[in-house]
């Protein structure tokens, strides 16, 4: 697992932890037998390292001391072979450390899978936040037409902020847009924020023409 970067330490020192969360590694690693995971390192190295951040006033964590100490279970999914647990109002981690959001289909009772890891949710959210006055329009998105290889040759010039892609996400930078592609069940979207509306327009119609986005 590749360490944050200083922007998303930072982000993470920003946002503070609140201790109340904290938990013997030894007593929580007995606790996880009860869910009968393949392996629990990537739960543990989550608890150890991001249980308790406030993140938009809303705490991320996945077990509190009073419930191990009572022994007492909490809700897990299964979902692809992996046991998934919640760690805030719509992100679930699976045992395998990457994070899931739920179907917002009606009633659906599905999951997708959208980061490899916390530590890309983390350094997206520090990015925005650095980047935000890219977003003060309303955002745009538009589906792809042609594969994502297709899409990073076009964006071949603009920089690629490395620690915030993995095999769910890409996002490219310039001196004008903020390029942010995301793989969702039905495929990749292309969302493009700009310092300009009119650039913005602009580069939607190229890539129409080019058939990359309809």
């Amino acid at each position: 697992m590749k360490p944050l970067s200083e922007r998303a330490l930072q982000f993470v020192e920003k946002t503070g932890r609140n201790k109340e969360y904290e938990i013997d590694s030894d007593v929580l690693e007995k606790h996880l037998r009860f869910y009968h995971l393949r392996n629990s390192s990537e739960i543990l190295r989550f608890q150890e390292k991001f249980s308790g951040l406030n993140i938009q006033n809303i705490v991320i964590y996945i077990f509190t001391p009073k419930q191990i100490k009572e022994n007492k279970g909490v809700n897990n999914y299964l979902w692809k072979g992996q046991t998934l647990f919640s760690i805030n109002d719509s992100l679930y981690i699976a045992e395998n450390g990457e994070i899931a959001l739920r179907d917002c289909g009606y009633d659906s009772k599905d999951f997708y899978f959208y980061f490899e890891s916390f530590e890309t949710f983390i350094e997206q959210q520090a990015f925005f936040e650095e980047y935000r006055y890219y977003t003060q329009l309303p955002g745009l998105g538009n589906e792809l037409i042609d594969n994502i290889d297709s899409l990073s040759d076009y964006f071949s010039e603009y920089k690629l902020i490395t620690e915030c892609s993995d095999r769910y996400h890409r996002i490219w930078i310039n001196e004008v847009h903020l390029i942010h592609a995301r793989l969702y069940p039905e495929g990749w979207s292309l969302f493009i924020d700009s310092l300009s509306e009119n650039e913005r327009h602009k580069l939607i119609e190229k890539l129409k023409a080019e058939k990359i986005i309809e």
